[in-house]
């Protein structure tokens, strides 16, 4: 990135979306590429198990955050002066919801009788996923400081490390297990490097700000009563949006078979890698949809992303045919159905991404968990119906379905919320100092 531009606050958000998209791409590039070469070298079965360890360590990371990420993105952007007491008090708490999200992974594997043969190796891709969540929470937290430029550059060096170390032992040895232990190296070091740079980062901020120890402690709100007024709607929310985002895995597997959930995850995995652009907007322009009074950063976010999603999707429509059988092998043509229907609904998921996070931005989040559970209920009961008598089609119409019910539930609780919203975040938030912002 070049210094002057990056320092130029007309030029700045430009330059950090385009670095945060390109991280991301990167990002999602290297697990893509893991992805096709555990595809190719795997067994079918090894890698049903791959795709069923890597879903549920994922799930496991969302529910051990529990909304925790998103609320002290919101905290810190909104009062920066704070955000020491805030990282320092959050942290804590989350390594220990970390570590009984594990417990609960791995002795939910052990236990089952399906999965009871492979608890090994899903267990060690549930630690990389909640590992990786908590590099994530660190994430929000440079987030809300409007320096998602340190994230891009952990997130570089993160994923260069995971696609060397899983090619080099799917190359070694393909096996599940030590694909696993491969991936999980380059997450904790970037876990442990991280760490100390948000201390760093946060204490500096309230030393620019010039609040005093004493008025920290005397604005400091405990865990419990946050939880109970904040967090806990956005973590049902997020955690409730996961399930019904990949619980049609879990449910493709019981109703189709281990080699059903390879076919499905594959063409998944390139619908989710999609939302790379979508997931950098809302990086950079979180901290203005926390403060905006009205609906006009919303749509100078939206709108975008959205279209953009729209070409992307139609692009790839046309070509679907040629591209998942290069891309894998061609007993995975068989998806290509499937990965049309999907999608149709990314534009849609672009959208919903730009909605959800200025309806939490605007505290709407009783709102927002009350929308995800009617998603996940209306998920589960056409997954029951469609995936029996449709296989992987039918899980991918339910994802449509789902995601056209999300789209206008928040269009219509964010039209209720923004008759009663006021300037009042923006006069209260005090914006980031610029020696600490531009670093």
């Amino acid at each position: 990135m070049d210094e002057r531009s990056f320092r130029n606050p007309k030029l700045r958000p430009a330059f950090l979306i385009t670095y945060k998209a390109a991280a991301d791409l990167a990002a999602k590039g290297s697990l893509f590429v893991v992805t096709v070469v555990a595809a190719r070298r795997l067994s079918a079965q090894a890698f049903g198990v791959f795709s069923l360890g890597s879903t549920l360590g994922w799930m496991a990371a969302v529910a051990s955050d529990f909304g925790i990420q998103l609320h002290v993105a919101r905290a810190v952007s909104r009062q920066p002066e704070r955000a020491s007491a805030v990282f320092d008090q959050w942290l804590r708490v989350r390594w220990v919801t970390a570590a009984a999200a594990l417990l609960i992974a791995g002795g939910s594997a052990a236990l089952a009788p399906s999965t009871r043969e492979y608890a090994l190796p899903i267990t060690i891709l549930s630690l990389v996923y909640v590992c990786s969540g908590l590099v994530e929470f660190l994430h929000y937290v440079y987030r809300g400081l409007s320096r998602s430029d340190i994230e891009s550059r952990l997130t570089l060096w993160q994923r260069a490390g995971t696609l060397v170390c899983g090619v080099l032992a799917l190359a070694w040895r393909p096996d599940v297990s030590v694909l696993a232990i491969a991936m999980l190296v380059p997450v904790v070091a970037t876990l442990i490097v991280s760490v100390g740079l948000a201390r760093s980062l946060s204490r500096a901020l309230s030393c620019e700000t010039g609040q005093s120890a004493s008025g920290i402690r005397s604005q400091r709100v405990s865990v419990t009563t946050a939880f109970r007024r904040d967090v806990w709607p956005i973590g049902a929310g997020i955690v409730l949006s996961a399930i019904y985002f990949r619980v049609d895995v879990f449910l493709v597997q019981r109703w189709s078979g281990t080699e059903a959930v390879g076919l499905y995850n594959a063409v998944f995995r390139l619908v989710d890698a999609l939302r790379l652009f979508p997931a950098a907007v809302m990086a950079v322009a979180l901290p203005s949809l926390c403060r905006a009074g009205d609906l006009r950063p919303l749509a100078r976010t939206a709108v975008p992303v959205t279209l953009s999603a729209a070409a992307v999707a139609a692009v790839l429509w046309a070509g679907a045919d040629v591209l998942i059988p290069a891309l894998y092998q061609a007993r995975y043509a068989a998806a290509v159905p499937a990965f049309r229907i999907l999608l149709l609904a990314f534009p849609l998921m672009a959208l919903n991404m730009a909605l959800t996070h200025q309806l939490v931005g605007w505290d709407g989040q009783r709102a927002y968990a009350g929308l995800c559970a009617a998603a996940l209920a209306i998920n589960l009961a056409m997954n029951a119906r469609l995936i029996p008598a449709w296989s992987i089609d039918g899980a991918a119409w339910t994802t449509l379905a789902t995601e056209l019910f999300l789209t206008a539930g928040c269009a219509v609780a964010l039209w209720t919320t923004h008759g009663r919203v006021r300037r009042t975040f923006g006069a209260e938030a005090r914006p980031i100092p610029e020696s600490v912002a531009a670093g």
